[in-house]
């Protein structure tokens, strides 16, 4: 739950905030693991994706944690709207894209799990994001 005085205030928790710092340091890592996966040897996703195509996918999520970074350091609702709604459409579009792919294009049962994950993510995104933006109105 989300403290009253705090989304009135437009200010971030501190528990948000830490949670958005962590956010931003798993998508920093994340980002530089794409984008230097293929000059490493790292295989991170379940099936063959091009070198290109992995520096684009860590070009991205380099760009969100840094995003993310500043969301969390400046502490307010009004520097973190739209790295917030990116979020939510990113997750929803994902989620729809994985169920597409699993349950008509024949996915490996892997991307499930992908699945699981996104929309775990997409209920804490979806409150954060209508909580804030009531107490903005």
């Amino acid at each position: 739950m989300l403290d009253p005085a705090s989304l009135s205030s437009g200010r971030l928790t501190a528990s948000l905030r830490t949670a958005v710092y962590l956010t931003a340091l798993i998508n920093l890592a994340v980002g530089l693991a794409f984008l230097l996966g293929p000059e490493i040897g790292l295989t991170l996703w379940p099936t063959p994706i091009p070198p290109v195509l992995m520096r684009f996918i860590g070009s991205i999520v380099l760009g969100n944690g840094v995003g993310a970074w500043l969301v969390a350091r400046g502490g307010t609702w009004e520097g973190a709207r739209a790295l917030v709604g990116v979020a939510l459409v990113y997750g929803v579009v994902v989620l729809a894209a994985l169920l597409y792919h699993l349950l008509v294009a024949g996915a490996p049962g892997v991307f499930w799990t992908y699945a699981l994950i996104d929309a775990l993510f997409l209920a804490p995104i979806a409150y954060i994001y209508i909580a804030y933006e009531r107490a903005a109105a």
